[in-house]
C-alpha cells in the first residue's frame, strides 16, 4: 500500500468513527512539483515535506500538528 492509499484509508476510518481522533500524517516525498503536493494534500495529508530535508525543518511541522491535534 502506498502512502496516498494509506492516508485515504485512515481518513475513511476517521469519517466512519472507526478511528476516534484525527491522525496527523506528514508526507515525505522527493516529488516537489506543486501538482504532486496538491494530490497528497487532497488525499488527506496534513502537510508535505520534500526531500532532501533536515530534521530541524521537520520538527516544527511535527510540533505544529501535535499541538493542532492533541492526543485524546
Amino acid at each position: 500500500m502506498d502512502g496516498l492509499t494509506c492516508v485515504r484509508r485512515i481518513r475513511e476510518y476517521e469519517a466512519t468513527g472507526q478511528i476516534i481522533s484525527h491522525v496527523p500524517v506528514i508526507a515525505i516525498t522527493a516529488n516537489a512539483r506543486s501538482e504532486q503536493i496538491n494530490i497528497a494534500m487532497e488525499a488527506g495529508m496534513d502537510t508535505v515535506v520534500t526531500k532532501p530535508f533536515r530534521i530541524p525543518d521537520l520538527v516544527p511541522r511535527m510540533q505544529s500538528l501535535l499541538s493542532e491535534y492533541p492526543a485524546r
